[in-house]
């Protein structure tokens, strides 16, 4: 299942820095929001978009077909 997640700093939530497409679940599992939240905080790390402990994420309700 996919899901859109959006990356913010903690002290401006009200300003997207940047927004993945997160895949998980493909191998049969049923991964949480939380599970979501955590691959695009990685990812965000791995892609430079900030230190990890000042940014957050918003995973979006709606499922991606």
């Amino acid at each position: 299942m996919r899901r859109i997640v959006d990356i913010y700093r903690k002290d401006q939530r009200g300003q997207v820095i940047w927004t993945y497409i997160v895949s998980l679940g493909g191998d049969g599992t049923h991964p949480s929001l939380e599970d979501f939240k955590e691959e695009a905080l990685t990812l965000a790390g791995i892609d430079g978009r900030g230190a990890l402990e000042d940014l957050d994420a918003h995973v979006h309700i709606e499922i991606l077909k």
